[in-house]
């Protein structure tokens, strides 16, 4: 098992998908730091207690890149036919799919604590010209981190699961865009029934990466999300162990 774990992170650092996810999360934080701290038009003057809130600016976007490597991670096998060499290498297609499910919900962590990072030192560095100093012993940045952590984590493999149960990668992404723009956004706007859209799969994320409001706790979109992810891991295993993959 850990032999097919370590060949699912070579493949994924020998492949540019992990560089451009990278490359464009970094780009993305640089805006939010930029924006959060520019534009503050009628807001409480700039200070440290700011710094959580500069931090976890990029958080909900870095879960959507956690699911968007998972989706991508299972579905490329299909899509460029590696999947039947791979097959043949480990004809027990469920621990295939498991060394997925464990890699790339890693991999989308890995991504998030160093896109998060990597915002925290612009954060600091830009207070600090303006004579500020953040802490970050912060127990707020700490639910920041943790929040960022759980949702990318639980995000890889949701997406990893929606990829084993579709296959296809063009209608996994499809899919997915359609049930949060579509289903979650819209629909759910327009039949004003926000006590039904909070158990709804983004509305557990966002309980992680933007908490408050009419939204579950934490813990409670946590726990939500985590069955989410864990139905559709043990679904997707199971119909890819059983289908024909040609």
């Amino acid at each position: 098992m850990i032999r097919l774990i370590r060949a699912e992170f070579t493949k994924l650092a020998t492949t540019r998908l992990i560089y451009g996810l990278g490359a464009a999360m970094a780009a993305f934080a640089v805006l939010t730091v930029a924006a959060n701290i520019l534009d503050r038009q009628g807001a409480p003057p700039l200070s440290a207690d700011h710094f959580p809130m500069l931090v976890g600016g990029p958080v909900t976007l870095l879960s959507g890149a956690a699911l968007l490597l998972g989706i991508l991670g299972m579905t490329t096998e299909f899509r460029h036919q590696t999947v039947t060499q791979t097959f043949l290498v480990t004809p027990d297609r469920g621990r295939v799919v498991a060394a997925k499910l464990v890699a790339y919900p890693l991999a989308g962590i890995a991504l998030s604590l160093a896109i998060l990072a990597f915002t925290a030192a612009l954060a600091t560095g830009w207070l600090a010209a303006e004579e500020i100093t953040p802490s970050l012993l912060d127990a707020r940045l700490g639910r920041v981190l943790l929040g960022a952590v759980l949702a990318a984590g639980l995000c890889g493999l949701v997406g990893v699961g929606v990829a084993a149960l579709v296959r296809n990668q063009v209608a996994a992404l499809v899919g997915v865009a359609v049930w949060v723009l579509l289903v979650e956004g819209l629909l759910m706007s327009l039949l004003h029934t926000p006590s039904l859209g909070k158990w709804l799969p983004s509305a557990a994320a966002a309980a992680l990466t933007n908490p408050g409001g009419a939204q579950l706790s934490r813990l409670a979109g946590a726990l939500l999300l985590a069955g989410y992810a864990l139905a559709l891991a043990l679904a997707g295993t199971r119909l890819v162990v059983r289908r024909d993959i040609t």
